[in-house]
């Protein structure tokens, strides 16, 4: 049984290594749970919108766009579409985000 149950510790590392969030496929597409696409409002490449209010994310620190959403996710700020997109992504996800937006060049 223990011979077993180590043969099956690789497929179960791997499936989890395959589950990991990649944050520039939930900025261009959203998620499975209800988050609509980042870039739909802050553009593809990060750079904002001023004409709706959507601020420009490229470049910014990681920690800073994680704390944001987290704010936003508890209903601090922002608005109703921003606050369901903030709450229907998981902290994993919420962390890809971040990551991807904080690699990209600043607008």
């Amino acid at each position: 049984m223990r011979r077993l149950a180590l043969l099956a510790l690789p497929a179960l590392l791997g499936t989890a290594a395959q589950a990991a969030p990649s944050g520039q496929q939930i900025v261009m597409h959203g998620n499975d749970n209800g988050a609509l696409p980042c870039a739909a409002c802050h553009g593809v490449n990060g750079q904002g919108k001023p004409s709706t209010g959507a601020p420009a994310l490229a470049g910014m620190p990681a920690s800073q766009i994680t704390a944001a959403l987290a704010r936003i996710a508890q209903g601090q700020g922002s608005d109703a579409i921003m606050r369901s997109i903030a709450r229907h992504l998981s902290p994993a996800e919420a962390q890809a985000v971040a990551d991807y937006f904080a690699g990209l060049p600043k607008p």
